[in-house]
């Protein structure tokens, strides 16, 4: 897909639909999002960054854990909704969240450093150059003890430019970079990676 393609599909499908994967509903969707919230080292971050929002969904969970959201969007539908969903459902949040219109990974916000950053469900729609791109940029703007996030959908699908596996190990091994897990399944695949290896338990002076 070109930028000009994924702009015009994107629109179309939450012009269309507010939720086109119903991520609301779904219990696939849910427990995804309670997954990777719960994997994350941290319990609080200062400052989160989701490219690709969509409706807001995950974004309004990350809100909970992060002093300040900035959740970006190619499709001004997606922004509007995302918005919306913020100061409607989450007005507590919402003066945290900062959403707008994006091309990722060719625009970039100027925010950072990030000490949090998920990537979900959209490398796999990107051509191997920007997925590079991304992942370049990513490492430049992640802040020293940062959390790295990849989430992607495991199955085939028509608009799939590469495989979510073969996105995955393009991140890993980036220098200055440390696993911290990974969850495979047949749906999908989790990768978390940091700046700083220690475990929740390191963290938390429970191990050595």
């Amino acid at each position: 897909m070109t930028i000009t393609n994924r702009h015009t599909h994107f629109q179309q499908l939450y012009t269309q639909d507010a939720d086109p994967w119903k991520v609301r509903q779904r219990w696939y969707e849910q427990r995804k999002r309670s997954l990777l919230l719960a994997c994350l080292p941290l319990q609080r971050y200062r400052r989160a960054f989701e490219p690709a929002c969509g409706n807001g969904e995950l974004t309004a969970a990350l809100a909970h854990r992060a002093e300040y959201v900035l959740a970006t969007d190619l499709s001004p539908e997606a922004v509007r909704l995302t918005q919306q969903r913020m100061q409607k459902e989450h007005p507590s949040d919402a003066s945290r969240v900062t959403v707008r219109q994006q091309v990722v990974p060719q625009e970039w916000p100027d925010e950072n450093p990030f000490d949090l950053i998920v990537i979900s469900e959209m490398a796999y729609y990107l051509p191997e150059h920007e997925v590079a791109n991304l992942r370049q940029r990513c490492l430049e703007s992640l802040a020293d003890n940062g959390t790295l996030v990849l989430c992607h959908w495991r199955w085939p699908f028509a608009d799939r430019q590469l495989d979510s596996a073969d996105i995955h190990a393009g991140f890993d091994g980036a220098p200055g970079m440390h696993r911290l897990m990974q969850h495979s399944e047949a749906d999908l695949l989790l990768d978390i990676w940091s700046r700083n290896p220690s475990s929740v338990a390191q963290l938390e002076g429970l191990a050595p």
